[in-house]
């Protein structure tokens, strides 16, 4: 096999790739708080107070409400796409939409009751495991909550979580799931069926991202690093140094956070969370200090404020999408030890490039046959991987869709 080679450097050389250095505000006139954002089949969602879950079909120019079936007048907190269904978090419960937010029906069957004061806050997705971050501490009914079929049907999710924990973020670096809660940092390695508590992260943690080899967190003592999985931490430089909330997203090879309290500012890490420093050009009037929630889709970060909806374009995501019917497809597209693709419509000797979830080269296979390759597992950690094919000969570079390993 061939020395690797960064997938951003094909990227910007095949396509030439640009990113406007700012933030571009979304048109989205009369609606406000942006609390949460989703995209899901071609559609763009927010939840904007007062105005519970609205939708755009064309990039954010126009909007109209999606709150049908919603209880009048209930508080909506989030809204979330599965893949294959909608889902919103209120202060009647979690609703779900399987036509694209045109409906919603209840979708509570193993979560407890919702209140002003425990509601579903947040969702993640993890291979076919929805999350459900609830606002309440554990022991009042809040943690978190699992669903593998689109959340139809909720488990708890707090095994192994102290009572007196609320939970604010989770995310998943190389094969483990962390949270991140008032009392500390928590892995799992079956996707929240049970966690392990970190014993040498017993402070507040409020977000957390990371890879196989470098986590990051927003904590009590100031954000910090780690780069042996917990055991021991580093501070971050140009953060604040006691915070009191925020969130973290690792997109585009960066990270990116947000504090939710004073002092309230957009960073950026462009050095896997050593430094951080802030990043708030093209916000404009009090979003600059009241910022609340990211959303990563394709190509595009979004961020939600007290005012507006913003988006960044990205740099290392820009593989060109062709209609589905003249693509290989892998199969499954949830693997344990590896997948097939059909390459008999190429030429011998193509390449495939595993695209890890900040853009960057996973996994290459060189020289594969013309016909059925099956792509081994391997040491490929757990995670969603984008597929590019580099076909043999003429060079063209392919967006094979995604799969992932469980």
């Amino acid at each position: 096999m061939k020395r690797l080679q960064p997938i951003v450097l094909i990227f910007c050389c095949l396509f030439g790739i640009t990113a406007s250095a700012q933030w571009s505000i979304i048109n989205h006139p009369g609606y406000q708080a942006v609390k949460s954002v989703a995209s899901g089949s071609g559609a763009l969602y927010m939840v904007a107070y007062p105005s519970g879950v609205i939708k755009s079909t064309n990039g954010g120019l126009n909007w109209n409400p999606a709150n049908t079936g919603l209880p009048a007048g209930t508080q909506v907190h989030s809204v979330f796409y599965t893949g294959s269904a909608l889902l919103c978090g209120t202060e009647s419960g979690v609703y779900k939409s399987t036509n694209a937010g045109a409906t919603w029906t209840l979708s509570n069957t193993g979560l407890p009751a919702s209140s002003s004061s425990n509601y579903a806050k947040k969702f993640f997705q993890f291979g076919t495991t929805t999350l459900a971050v609830y606002s309440a501490s554990i022991g009042s009914g809040g943690g978190i909550y699992r669903s593998t079929d689109s959340g139809a049907q909720w488990f708890s999710g707090n095994n192994g979580l102290a009572a007196n924990m609320v939970v604010h973020q989770a995310a998943q670096a190389g094969s483990l799931l962390y949270a991140a809660t008032t009392a500390g940092l928590a892995s799992s390695n079956n996707l929240a069926v049970t966690w392990n508590q970190i014993a040498t992260s017993n402070f507040a943690c409020y977000g957390v991202q990371g890879t196989s080899t470098r986590l990051v967190v927003i904590s009590g003592l100031g954000y910090r690093y780690s780069n042996n999985g917990g055991n021991s931490w580093t501070n971050s430089t140009g953060t604040p140094s006691n915070p009191v909330g925020g969130e973290l997203i690792l997109y585009d090879g960066k990270y990116w956070a947000i504090n939710t309290a004073s002092p309230m500012d957009v960073l950026r890490s462009t050095d896997n969370g050593a430094s951080f420093s802030v990043y708030e050009t093209g916000l404009q009037n009090a979003d600059v200090i009241s910022q609340n929630t990211f959303h990563a889709s394709g190509n595009m970060l979004y961020l939600g404020c007290f005012s507006n909806l913003y988006s960044h374009a990205g740099t290392t995501l820009g593989l060109v999408e062709e209609e589905a019917s003249e693509l290989p497809l892998p199969f499954p597209t949830i693997f344990t030890d590896g997948f097939t693709v059909d390459l008999s419509g190429t030429v011998p000797g193509s390449q495939l490039v595993l695209i890890d979830a900040v853009g960057r080269e996973a996994r290459r296979e060189t020289r594969l046959p013309q016909g059925r390759a099956w792509i081994q597992r391997g040491e490929l950690p757990a995670g969603s991987y984008r597929l590019a094919l580099i076909e043999g000969g003429s060079g063209r570079l392919r967006h094979l869709g995604a799969v992932v390993a469980q």
